[in-house]
């Protein structure tokens, strides 16, 4: 991922929206960013300054010794902005919006640009990865060397559920959401070099720049990382669901296809069957040479 070292390994991460209730999602970005607190700094902003899972909170990004290096944000899209602004007058590098509601995701993403920064979201589902113990998503994923990027939180949350449920566990998982930064294409390019990655399973609900999806399948394919791709149905119910979603736009099922044999790609029709396909592909041994 260009630009999007904050998002590998990151020295320092703090979660904005802190909350100390099971049922928000600051709590679980809470949570998961303190199982690696032996790894980095880890801060927790809470606005009232309350203790959150037995931490000290500190009431905003300002009150904090350092600037961390990945901040994730779980605040109201009405605040988003201002939240943001906050992070990268400190000289924040790497942003990561939970947050839905955003009224102007484009300009919020040309804004994290423009000072040298990034940012995956806003209205994402977070993004972990097991070798670097980055836990900022709902619930928990058994490590594993099967990728997940998904455009659609809940869509990409299925695959990792029905993964665990085949036994295969997540070495990456990256919810894009509206893509107001970056793109699943640059996600997908920095998987060809994520060493615990065999498998990447991909959602996409639209595909932007086509040929930088080509050239990042393509670099898969070349690092002996086979794509599965799931597409929403070509019907006209698949597309308004896509469109409800993130206000993408699906293309023709006969394009994708193209896209998929021009960069050794294998394109799913179902969860289920992409899955099964991701369970054989996990635990065939690779070719030697």
């Amino acid at each position: 991922m260009t630009g999007l070292e904050a998002f590998r390994d990151p020295a320092s991460v703090a979660v904005v929206g802190a909350s100390g209730t099971p049922t928000k999602w600051g709590y679980w970005l809470a949570r998961g960013a303190l199982t690696g607190s032996a790894r980095r700094t880890v801060h927790l902003v809470n606005a009232r300054g309350a203790a959150v899972l037995g931490q000290e909170t500190a009431r905003s990004l300002r009150d904090l010794p350092d600037a961390p290096e990945l901040v994730a944000f779980a605040v109201p899209g009405r605040a988003l902005g201002a939240a943001v602004d906050e992070a990268l007058a400190l000289g924040v590098r790497g942003l990561l919006a939970i947050t839905a509601g955003v009224d102007d995701a484009r300009g919020l993403g040309a804004r994290v640009r423009a000072a040298g920064a990034r940012l995956i979201g806003p209205n994402c589902l977070g993004m972990y990865d097991a070798d670097a113990e980055l836990d900022l998503v709902w619930g928990r994923f058994e490590p594993g060397s099967l990728a997940v990027v998904s455009q659609s939180g809940q869509l990409g949350l299925e695959l990792a559920g029905l993964a665990a449920d085949a036994g295969l566990g997540i070495s990456r998982f990256v919810s894009v959401g509206s893509q107001a930064d970056v793109t699943a294409q640059e996600v997908l390019t920095d998987l060809a070099g994520h060493e615990a990655t065999k498998v990447v399973a991909l959602y996409l609900e639209s595909f932007g720049d086509g040929r930088a999806l080509i050239t990042a399948l393509t670099a898969l394919h070349r690092a002996g990382k086979p794509v599965l791709l799931l597409t929403v149905g070509a019907s006209h119910a698949g597309r308004q669901a896509a469109r409800s979603h993130t206000g993408a736009m699906t293309t023709a099922t006969d394009i994708v296809d193209a896209a998929c044999e021009t960069a050794g790609a294998v394109r799913a029709d179902t969860p289920a069957r992409l899955i099964a396909a991701a369970q054989l592909l996990v635990r065939a041994p690779r070719p030697a040479g």
